[in-house]
């Protein structure tokens, strides 16, 4: 029996020795029959890796602005989390199944890692926007410059207030409808008023009309982004050296998102949409002007408007009639005081786009 023993526990030894980590579970009586053995499964790393992944989903944003993580990252983690738990669970589970578990469940937590939104020419955002409070009446900025926005309407125009709509993933309440003079006003700072800038948004109009406006500060006097009568998009910009009027085609289909960019600087004017470039205007020179006492404005193109023309030479108030307001939705408002390269207009829309 001590030779028996003896040899037991040489098995033993020798399979912890060679990483098997054999345990022995029946020993017979009689020295001649055979030792029955079943392995120890070591599962505690993957259920750690389990447990990181859970943290990381559990504590994840999904959103565009930095920190956040591309919209469906979490259901693909959650995925993988899933499918590890049901292998960590699993009796008949191998310690090659448990050790591949670990891999794959390691190798899933750094592609969520990866889709973590990564700043677009950080130190030249001026004010991002992305709409998702969902409620209430005003809207954060995400820039780290606090320039938040607060509902309103223009009573000229039809009095319509901003109200909580669908967004292009499909989210409720994740986008803003604008109608009848419905406006976001952020009170003005001459940050909102670069020299030269790009502007980033998400649109989807709902009627075609003309001075389809959705954004501007102080209008043609400023500059206002808005869609023409052909439903193009459509650019003015004041500069040091005159006014002017860019658009691009196509015309845009109603009902349907698009994200749309414009840049403006170094006697330039380009034209995106969803990330492609559709046009340059290589002859708008100038800085853009500069702006005082006009708020930004989202769903109309200035923040102030006069009754009549009477007084528009002296104190160039736009008049009622000259003005505009946007039907349909917004989202995800980025302005830059730079004038982004097309990777990093292509960079913003693959990190906002609806996912396929």
């Amino acid at each position: 029996m001590k030779t028996t023993e003896f040899l037991k526990s040489k098995v033993v030894v020798l399979a912890i020795l060679l990483g098997g980590a054999l345990l022995m579970y029946s020993c017979s009586d009689s020295d001649d029959d055979p030792v029955v053995v079943v392995p120890i499964i070591e599962k505690s790393a993957l259920q750690t890796a389990i447990n990181s992944a859970n943290t990381a989903a559990s504590t994840a944003v999904e959103g565009t602005a930095e920190g956040q993580f591309v919209y469906g990252s979490t259901d693909v983690l959650q995925n993988a989390i899933d499918l590890a738990q049901g292998v960590l669970d699993n009796s008949n589970s191998t310690q090659i199944a448990i050790d591949n578990t670990v891999i794959a469940i390691n190798e899933a937590i750094n592609v969520f890692e990866a889709n973590a939104i990564v700043p677009i020419d950080p130190a030249n955002l001026v004010g991002q926007w992305t709409f998702d409070e969902g409620a209430g009446t005003t809207v954060a900025d995400f820039s780290g410059n606090n320039f938040s926005g607060t509902f309103g309407s223009v009573a000229g125009f039809g009095g319509g207030t901003p109200e909580w709509t669908v967004d292009r993933y499909g989210n409720e309440n994740k986008a803003i409808l604008f109608d009848l003079g419905a406006k976001i006003t952020v009170p003005y700072n001459n940050a909102l008023n670069p020299t030269v800038m790009s502007i980033s948004v998400w649109i989807r109009a709902d009627e075609n009309r003309d001075s389809n406006r959705f954004m501007g500060l102080h209008s043609w006097n400023g500059y206002k982004f808005q869609l023409q009568s052909a439903n193009k998009s459509f650019f003015t910009a004041a500069t040091s050296d005159g006014i002017y009027d860019r658009d691009t085609d196509p015309s845009l289909e109603l009902s349907t998102w698009y994200h749309l960019t414009v840049t403006i600087g170094e006697g330039n004017m380009t034209f995106y949409i969803n990330g492609t470039e559709t046009k340059v205007w290589d002859n708008t020179p100038g800085t853009m002007a500069t702006v005082a006492g006009h708020d930004l404005v989202f769903g109309v193109g200035s923040s102030q408007y006069a009754d009549t023309a009477d007084n528009y030479d002296t104190d160039k108030i736009i008049p009622l009639a000259w003005g505009g307001y946007f039907h349909g939705a917004m989202d995800e408002v980025r302005i830059y005081k730079s004038v982004l390269t097309a990777s990093q207009v292509t960079s913003i829309y693959d990190t906002e786009k609806a996912p396929n």
